[in-house]
């Protein structure tokens, strides 16, 4: 199973379509999922039901799916999930470029 995403322009960074996203972290079989906040003087973070995330998912603003270096470097929270300006960062485990189809982009 893949998740459908666009580039989002930079190496290792996709947008992906919110449908696929949650049949992906579906299919992991995960109950619990952990996220971290940003905050200005340190993270804060908390464990979420597979519930919450998928409502998070359809409620957000804006997604993001990051893999490789910015994966590691992001505390491996892959999936980032932006709403009310707010962004909140997810633990689904690694996502590898191959984990993702890439759609076309369409004309802005």
């Amino acid at each position: 199973m893949q998740i459908k995403a666009k580039k989002e322009g930079r190496d290792g960074i996709y947008i992906p379509e919110k449908e696929s996203l949650k049949d992906f972290i579906k299919n992991l079989g995960i109950k619990k999922i952990h996220n971290f906040i940003p905050s200005r003087m340190m993270m804060l973070g908390a464990d979420h039901s597979l519930e919450s995330v998928l409502i998070d998912i359809d409620n957000s603003d804006r997604l993001a799916i990051l893999t490789g270096n910015n994966f590691r470097n992001n505390m491996n929270h892959a999936l980032s999930i932006i709403k009310n300006n707010k962004m909140e960062m997810f633990d689904i485990g690694e996502i590898k470029d191959q984990d993702i189809e890439i759609i076309e982009q369409e004309d802005e």
